[in-house]
């Protein structure tokens, strides 16, 4: 009941607020109405609840009636301003109160270039020796409603405000003008693009975000990562990021942060995302500096409990997306510039593995695999270009990788194959890339149709015996090999009898396999001989008619 009465007071002395001026016989008694109304709100021996309803009153009378504060007495209008910041050091509910009714006269007097002083009276409320916190506080409240109500703020204005909001955000100062002094700085962002184009300036802005980014109290937290994000998106061309410590503050905060300050944090590499790619660097800093560390530890904030924060989880399949697609433009460039030099290999390798773990950890739950389908395209088409050529580096994590995407594509792997086939045989062929091919081969058998591996299996096949056959492959390959051969008899079934049991059976008597029974002491062949066997005998039983 008594949350309705509010509702239904604070209704009617909103109405109250424009009908009293109206109700009242010409301008001077409307003066009088809001002085008076100034007044019993500056009055300490009010009620609280008759000063919070003046305060009220007063707010919408001037937001439904801001030509008629211009056309009133200068005289009287000042006795208002200055009870106005008067109250700022009274009770909680006067001084917000007062707070909102000031940033009201300031939305119609800024634009006039009227109340010159006003933040220069605030600025003193801050530096004086002596005031209390309370007033502190209520005077960074104001700041941030001026902010919120007014467009267009002049340089020497802005500087009054961000001289206010350092100063209130000394670790000095308690908990609740700390957060005032972040959520006053957080709106005045909009205003400070000269603030930023200094680089002194810029840089102490920024070590009071860092300060608050690190502070003891989740709201004073959240608050400077939502600054943080505003920052990003606003002024990135001009501000060099200091990587290191920002890195680190962002990172730590969605890897062990409460739910509000990392969802934040996300959000900050998000707003950086969409800023490159709007500006569509082809070399960002970003990509050069971040994103490799990045990219785990959002993966690994999908892996949490289940029933974990859905906006968290979305936050993090937003970004994905934008990364990848960073990812893929890097390791394109990196392969245009054509330049055999060990970073550049160095660097495709790391886009490679990158492009695995993302693969990896996007197909492993449905409510992600569609990223994953979505780009496939994409991601191959990158891939057989690294493939094709030495010169970009990275031909082994760019083979896991595609091993990775045919198990997340599954049979829509199969349009990939004609052109990978080359590969695969060329991997095949290299000894030195042999293990990593074997292994990708054996995915792609688990991941497409038969008929789409038939016309391909006679020279898999052959490539794979010979290697067995070879002394030069080394002995921990030949482990591998069994369970690519094994793979692929359960792969095509019945077809693997009629064209490879009789061959593959003869080079276990007399060849690799025979050698295997001898070397009891190789423990991974006689496993790999064991498993074969027992996937032979699986496609034996596959061919049995059915009583």
């Amino acid at each position: 009941m008594g949350v309705v009465f509010d509702c239904l007071v604070l209704l009617a002395n909103r109405i109250m607020g424009t009908q009293i001026l109206v109700a009242a016989n010409g301008l001077a008694e409307q003066e009088q109405l809001l002085l008076s109304l100034s007044s019993d709100l500056a009055n300490n021996d009010k009620p609280v609840e008759s000063r919070r309803l003046a305060g009220i009153m007063l707010v919408e009378a001037i937001a439904k009636a801001g030509n008629l504060w211009v056309s009133m007495d200068t005289v009287i209008k000042s006795q208002i301003k200055d009870l106005l910041l008067t109250t700022l050091a009274s009770s909680s509910e006067a001084r917000q109160a007062s707070s909102q009714v000031i940033a009201k006269v300031a939305s119609v007097e800024i634009p006039l270039k009227q109340w010159p002083d006003l933040f220069q009276s605030l600025l003193r409320n801050m530096t004086q020796q002596g005031i209390p916190a309370q007033v502190k506080q209520s005077t960074l409240e104001t700041i941030c409603y001026v902010c919120q109500e007014t467009s267009l703020l002049v340089n020497h204005e802005v500087n009054n405000v961000i001289r206010a909001v350092l100063r209130g955000n000394l670790p000095s100062e308690p908990i609740g003008v700390r957060l005032a002094a972040t959520k006053a700085l957080l709106n005045v962002l909009g205003f400070a693009q000269a603030n930023f184009g200094n680089e002194m300036e810029c840089r102490l802005i920024m070590r009071v975000v860092y300060r608050a980014a690190m502070s003891q109290e989740v709201e004073i937290r959240e608050v400077a990562f939502q600054c943080l994000v505003s920052i990003a998106s606003k002024y990135y061309e001009v501000l060099g990021w200091p990587y290191g410590e920002l890195f680190n503050i962002t990172l730590k905060a969605i890897n062990g942060d409460v739910h509000s300050v990392s969802l934040q944090a996300i959000a900050f590499w998000n707003s950086i995302c969409d800023v490159e790619m709007e500006l569509l660097q082809a070399h960002s800093d970003f990509i050069k500096y971040n994103i490799p560390h990045l990219i785990p530890i959002l993966l690994e904030s999908l892996e949490g409990e289940e029933g974990q924060e859905e906006d968290k989880v979305d936050a993090v399949m937003n970004i994905i997306p934008k990364l990848l697609s960073q990812i893929l433009k890097k390791l394109g460039h990196t392969l245009d510039m054509q330049i055999d030099d060990g970073r550049e290999k160095q660097q495709a390798s790391s886009l490679c593995g990158l492009l695995q773990l993302i693969v990896e950890k996007l197909s492993g739950t449905d409510k992600t695999k569609h990223l994953v389908l979505q780009n496939a395209d994409a991601i191959m088409t990158m891939l057989l270009r690294v493939l094709a050529t030495s010169r970009g580096g990275g031909g082994g994590e760019a083979m896991l990788a595609t091993g990775a995407l045919a198990c997340a594509t599954g049979p829509a792997f199969e349009k990939y194959v004609p052109e990978l086939f080359k590969h695969l045989q060329a991997g095949l062929e290299n000894f030195e890339e042999c293990s990593i091919t074997v292994v990708v081969v054996g995915d792609i058998c688990r991941a497409i149709d038969d008929k789409i591996l038939l016309p391909f299996c006679d020279q898999i096949m052959s490539l794979l015996l010979n290697n067995l056959q070879s002394d030069e492959l080394p002995r921990s390959v030949k482990p591998l090999i069994f369970s690519c051969i094994r793979n692929i008899a359960l792969a095509i079934g019945v077809h693997f009898s009629e064209r490879y049991l009789t061959p593959i059976l003869v080079e276990i008597m007399q060849g690799a396999a025979g050698e295997v029974c001898a070397q009891q002491s190789d423990e991974e062949l006689r496993k790999a001989y064991s498993r074969l066997t027992l996937g032979y005998y699986k496609v034996v039983e596959m061919q049995r008619p059915r009583s």
